[in-house]
């Protein structure tokens, strides 16, 4: 394996776009996907659900609101969401400043 294969500096594969948000894969095998998902200010990640996939989102910068069910709380950097499969789940940037969420999807794909 290479370097690249194992150490990315997650600021080299954040972008931002009006719509949809940008989301990206840093390493993926048949097991666990990690990427990010960025976030201007006012975008979100509308409510959805997944029928067999766990995630998990870190909030690496910015800050907003996060639904995982029926639960809310504040993100900011430092923040980890816990997202089990068939829970809806929304992430909101209200902040002034881009976000930018790690996120961690196991199984990688659904079937």
């Amino acid at each position: 394996m290479q370097n690249d294969d194992l150490f990315k500096d997650y600021h080299r594969f954040s972008d931002f776009r009006e719509n949809p948000y940008y989301k990206t894969t840093l390493f993926e095998n048949e097991n666990l996907l990690v990427g990010l998902n960025c976030l201007m200010p006012g975008q979100d990640m509308q409510r959805h659900a997944h029928d067999v996939q766990t995630r998990f989102y870190v909030t690496l910068q910015g800050s907003g609101e996060a639904w995982v069910g029926d639960q809310h709380t504040t993100v900011e950097p430092g923040t980890v969401i816990w997202v089990p499969a068939e829970n809806l789940h929304k992430v909101l940037n209200t902040g002034t400043e881009n976000m930018v969420l790690l996120v961690g999807i196991a199984p990688a794909h659904a079937d």
